[in-house]
């Protein structure tokens, strides 16, 4: 579970460090530091750029075919992570006055952030290798119709039940008893089937429920931030032109 989770973990310990060093810097200022200043302003373009990378990296990565390097999860849980710390200093940087253009961009920010941790459980939800590549839904189905079709073949049936469940007279013992255990292994072998036709018949249903979940979270997700970076980068030239002119 810690393993499957540990962007979460890294992202806390980063997010602590950072207030950590919010604190030392409110000390050293004597109160809030403010957006304009040496630290808010740090804070502003670091979470920016974490952002921007939570937008773009995995993104490539995933719709890319010259961008192969590392696995998917990996490039998963750096997305994770950038995702949650980058907003993070985004909402420390304007000093906690969310006023104006900043308090748009500090709500788009919070929205973003709540999208994409309901969208981290809909992802796992779908089933993947250990790549990260989600698993192709034909490929399921031919495994079951597989199975399905050896089910078929090895039903035992009245005419060909073996002849020591009929109960003929006159065999050798041992051949009673081969007879017996190679039935047991078959009906052992045929329950392993039909318990992994089940298994795959649930994965099935839940990777075509969870697809249309996604489907769904992203029509949300993407125009959500689309708009956070219109805005972003509205905010940025705004600050630029009145900090330089």
């Amino acid at each position: 579970m810690l393993q499957k989770s540990r962007e979460l973990l890294f992202a806390v310990i980063a997010m602590i460090l950072i207030t950590l060093a919010y604190l030392v810097a409110q000390t050293l200022y004597g109160g809030t530091p403010r957006a304009s200043s040496l630290f808010g302003h740090g804070l502003g373009v670091v979470g920016f750029l974490l952002m921007l990378m939570t937008e773009t990296l995995y993104s490539l990565r995933k719709r890319t075919r010259l961008a192969r390097w590392g696995q998917m999860s990996h490039w998963l849980e750096f997305h994770i992570f950038t995702g949650l710390v980058g907003p993070f200093m985004v909402l420390l940087h304007p000093g906690w006055q969310f006023k104006g253009l900043a308090g748009v961009l500090s709500l788009l920010t919070v929205l973003i952030v709540l999208s994409g941790i309901v969208g981290r459980y809909i992802y796992t939800a779908v089933p993947r290798t250990a790549d990260g590549i989600e698993i192709d839904l034909a490929a399921l189905e031919f495994q079951v119709a597989r199975i399905e079709a050896e089910l078929q073949a090895g039903q035992p049936t009245d005419a060909t039940q073996p002849a020591a469940r009929r109960g003929f007279a006159g065999l050798p013992a041992a051949f009673g008893l081969a007879t017996r255990n190679s039935e047991q292994r078959k009906a052992r072998h045929l329950r392993d089937l039909r318990r992994e036709r089940d298994r795959l018949v649930r994965i099935i249903r839940n990777r075509r429920s969870a697809r249309r979940l996604l489907s769904l979270w992203h029509a949300v997700h993407i125009p959500l931030g689309l708009t956070l970076f219109l805005v972003a980068f509205v905010h940025i030239a705004a600050t630029l032109y009145y900090a330089v002119l």
